[in-house]
């Protein structure tokens, strides 16, 4: 049975994730899709959460799957509507950066661009390309509609404006990505990262610099206790035992965060992180 999830930013109680559902099951040729929901709490326009969720989520799926994503504030715009097989598996959705950390963690991305007539629906509404473009083309490409058909190569994606991280000197600077329900801080640093400090290590996050601790797991830690650890998604994550890094350390999304030997941090030493000459300020919008 075709398989395709489904990652918005339409929230629960909107009737847009089933009028999407309500596409990719139209009867047509062909077996009954199989719809599995990611997602639809990302949050509004958040793309850059949408798609640090969705690399986490698609690594776990069959080769064949077809992927939805939609967080898509520039609907109905210039901004152009894309396909993209990598590892086995199609991604559709917008042309904003979404797509592709996902499609180059699970292969080497050939992007098009979704244009052929016969992978919409026949009136498509400018602020609707969710139902009336990503859900039909996935529907016929999960159907076995030929990759090579959809439209011409797209050799310049937009990029996500994310700073790399960087690591040196047993210091690592990267950004916070997003936070989950439980509010553990991922971040953009390797877990294998890691291996380059000690088990007490300072954070550097929001401005505030704060004592943790290396563990492998939220076990491992006492109560409230502020801990660095590699999430399940292999990158590093800050989280604090039943309560919450993100109210604990004040961060958001886009914050800079730097992770050194406890023992190395004199007061007076500036990193280029509280006075915000690292590069990765926060992202608006």
């Amino acid at each position: 049975m075709p398989l395709v999830t489904l990652l918005t930013d339409f929230g629960d109680d909107s009737p847009y994730p089933a009028e999407v559902r309500a596409v990719l099951c139209a009867p047509t040729f062909g077996p009954p899709i199989r719809v599995v929901d990611i997602t639809h709490r990302i949050r509004r326009h958040d793309v850059r959460q949408g798609a640090y969720l969705l690399r986490a989520a698609c690594t776990t799926f069959p080769e064949g799957t077809v992927h939805v994503a939609v967080v898509d504030p520039g609907v109905g715009t210039g901004r152009r509507a894309l396909a993209i097989r990598s590892g086995g598996m199609v991604f559709v959705g917008p042309d904003n950066g979404l797509l592709l950390p996902a499609a180059r963690a699970v292969g080497s991305p050939e992007i098009r661009q979704l244009l052929h007539p016969d992978l919409r629906r026949l009136h498509v509404s400018p602020t609707f390309h969710g139902r009336d473009l990503f859900a039909p083309a996935a529907r016929w490409l999960a159907l076995g509609f030929p990759f090579e058909a959809v439209g011409p190569r797209v050799e310049d994606p937009v990029e996500l404006p994310l700073g790399p991280p960087d690591r040196g000197e047993g210091v690592l600077r990267g950004e916070v990505l997003v936070s989950d329900p439980f509010g553990n801080l991922a971040t953009n640093l390797p877990g294998t990262w890691l291996v380059d400090l000690p088990e007490r290590v300072e954070v550097v996050v929001a401005g505030r610099r704060s004592p943790a601790r290396q563990v492998r797991t939220y076990g491992e830690a006492e109560r409230g206790e502020l801990v660095v650890l590699v999430g399940s998604d292999g990158f590093v994550e800050l989280a604090v035992r039943e309560g919450s890094a993100l109210e604990q350390l004040g961060a958001q999304p886009g914050d800079p965060v730097v992770l050194r030997p406890a023992e190395d941090h004199p007061r007076d030493r500036d990193d280029g992180v509280l006075s915000g000459k690292q590069g990765h300020g926060r992202e608006e919008g």
